[in-house]
């Protein structure tokens, strides 16, 4: 189980210290998207410099003006991805308890977002963590905190009856896993409909137990359509 231990401050810099240009910064955004791109097709350990400036359309003296190495492209890539879920935090530790469903629904739209730019990242994250310190240190940091605002929002009748640890895990487990099912879904699962369960999984964790809470309503089945020879003026009884 992870420790969630506070993180170092990680840091990270670009092999050039130079401050970068607008045609600069458009090359590095480049290099960064081909780097995503690349991880998420073939993995931390199978992917090269050689993947990399393929996708960006660049040269190998062009990336090394921007980053050392693999390792720390991953890194720049790691920082940024860390950005993104730190503010997904904060607004998730701002909801009200228990959130509103829709309020909740909207958090879950923005993870979703996120992860569509950062899956790639999270994952070789996930996957190196206990090889790479600043892997290490970013997951509890940032994940840490997710898993802490998740669990801050579960009915205390409820957490009563949980492991506390295991109760943040879960819930940060189950909206990331199935959030990477649906990127890796090619179009088989639906993003609205992943959203809403995600809602309502999360809303039923919110409320006393045997309450119903605020959670949406199911929408009613439409109606049967009549089989031949059945409905008004069919004359069956």
């Amino acid at each position: 189980m992870p420790s969630w231990l506070p993180a170092r401050a990680p840091t990270g810099r670009p092999a050039s210290t130079r401050s970068l240009r607008p045609r600069g910064e458009d090359m590095a955004n480049r290099l960064l998207d081909a780097g995503r791109r690349a991880f998420w097709a073939r993995g931390y350990e199978g992917t090269r410099v050689d993947d990399v400036v393929a996708l960006a359309g660049a040269s190998h003296g062009t990336f090394y003006l921007y980053f050392r190495n693999k390792e720390d492209l991953l890194h720049r890539l790691a920082i940024a991805c860390a950005g993104d879920l730190r503010a997904l935090a904060g607004r998730l530790e701002a909801l009200d308890r228990p959130p509103p469903p829709d309020d909740l629904a909207e958090w879950i739209d923005a993870f979703v977002a996120s992860y569509h730019r950062n899956g790639p990242v999270v994952r070789v994250w996930l996957e190196r963590r206990d090889l790479d310190p600043l892997m290490q240190d970013l997951a509890n940091d940032v994940l840490g905190r997710l898993a802490a605002a998740l669990g801050r929002l579960v009915d205390p009748g409820v957490a009563a009856a949980l492991d506390p640890g295991l109760a943040r895990l879960g819930l940060l487990a189950m909206v990331e896993r199935l959030t990477a099912y649906l990127e890796t879904s090619r179009g088989q699962l639906d993003r609205a409909a992943v959203v809403a369960t995600l809602g309502r999984l999360v809303q039923g964790l919110t409320v006393p137990p045997g309450s119903g809470g605020n959670a949406p309503r199911p929408r009613p089945a439409p109606p049967r359509p009549p089989v031949s020879g059945e409905g008004p003026g069919s004359g069956r009884r």
